[in-house]
């Protein structure tokens, strides 16, 4: 019996171990979703610019690590996959005063932000829609901690929950925000996040892309 004890919370702490590790946690329901981010190395992704000076994997986590060089800086990073309508599940973490963003079609930028304890979110906060809409809601956990989005775009219009609350329900927008790869927001694009402003890290980046009766009605 005390054998089988030890070997229960052996299982536990090795259980909490990876959590903290940044392993894999979470599992997408349903079929048609697509891993991104393997989680072992930089498979599937580009560079803004072509030359990767900030981005490495760590403990199954993505990592932009701010140059410390004066005058050196990170880069954007992209999938070469593109696409257009789709569900998406990504995790983050922000150190304290950290910024990043996740760039839907690489052109469209939910922001990523250290704003804990701010209580009218703006634009520029965690969640916003970057100069176009700011999150209905402030559910940014403490700097350090894991965040996630859930995200929903077709067409112009986009839906996100923040940590599993709802922040923007079926807002439109319509072109590109500052910083998108590119101009054309009329054709599929990649998942792209920033990395030339601090030290961030990812995890469990899935995407769904939807079919035409997969996608959610418009709102009237």
């Amino acid at each position: 019996m005390r054998e089988l004890k030890w070997a229960l919370a052996a299982l536990v702490v090795a259980g909490f171990a990876a959590a903290l590790a940044g392993e894999e946690t979470w599992k997408p329901e349903g079929e048609g979703w697509i891993q991104l981010f393997n989680g072992k190395d930089l498979s599937g992704w580009k560079f803004k610019g072509g030359t990767n000076t900030s981005w490495s994997v760590k403990d199954g986590e993505l990592v932009n690590t701010k140059p410390e060089e004066k005058g050196k800086h990170g880069v954007d990073i992209f999938t070469e996959q593109t696409f257009r309508d789709f569900q998406l599940h990504i995790e983050f973490k922000v150190p304290k005063g950290g910024n990043s963003g996740v760039y839907l079609r690489g052109r469209k930028e939910i922001q990523v932000h250290d704003s804990f304890g701010v209580e009218k979110p703006g634009t520029g906060h965690c969640g916003g829609l970057y100069s176009k809409a700011g999150a209905r809601v402030n559910a940014c956990k403490p700097a350090g901690e894991w965040n996630s989005f859930d995200v929903t775009i077709v067409g112009d219009t986009i839906t996100v929950h923040h940590n599993g609350q709802l922040i923007h329900d079926k807002v439109e927008l319509v072109g590109c925000t500052g910083g998108a790869l590119d101009g054309d927001d009329t054709k599929p694009g990649p998942l792209m996040l920033q990395g030339d402003h601090s030290s961030v890290s990812y995890r469990n980046i899935w995407i769904k892309p939807l079919a035409a009766k997969e996608k959610p009605k418009e709102k009237e």
